[in-house]
């Protein structure tokens, strides 16, 4: 009985330990107003990389998903930048560390960053709704 019970332990530690892990998101959205696309230029680790995921996002598409996992080997170490802009040239702009790690990787973590015409917005919950955070910087 008492090999039983080791068993048991051993494999529920085992298996809760190693469950599946959901993918964090970072969705952008283009709130902007009809006619004017959003320019996303991505990039991972450091914000001196050049960009490697380019999308341009019209008014009112659904949005734009990065899916990834954080880094079990380091800690802090996953990153994500993201310059949005729209305008001529492009005339409005903000380069956006639009997620950051913990110390601890972390599953299922949201991070959600909407376009309007007065700044970006943003929530990290599912449940909550975005607050205006940053003011477009002006080219």
């Amino acid at each position: 009985m008492d090999y039983l019970i080791m068993f048991l332990l051993v494999t529920t530690m085992y298996f809760g330990q190693n469950e599946a892990c959901k993918k964090n998101h970072v969705v952008i959205h283009n709130e902007l107003g009809p006619g004017i696309d959003l320019n996303i230029a991505c990039r991972q680790f450091s914000i001196e990389r050049t960009p490697s995921m380019f999308h341009t996002l019209k008014y009112k598409d659904p949005f734009y998903i990065i899916e990834f996992e954080d880094n079990n080997q380091l800690p802090h170490g996953e990153r994500w930048y993201c310059l949005l802009s729209h305008g001529t040239r492009p005339k409005y702009w903000y380069d956006i560390e639009v997620y950051r790690q913990g110390y601890y990787p972390s599953c299922g973590q949201l991070r959600s960053w909407i376009a309007k015409q007065d700044g970006i917005w943003f929530t990290r919950r599912y449940d909550s709704p975005p607050g205006h955070v940053l003011n477009w910087k002006i080219q």
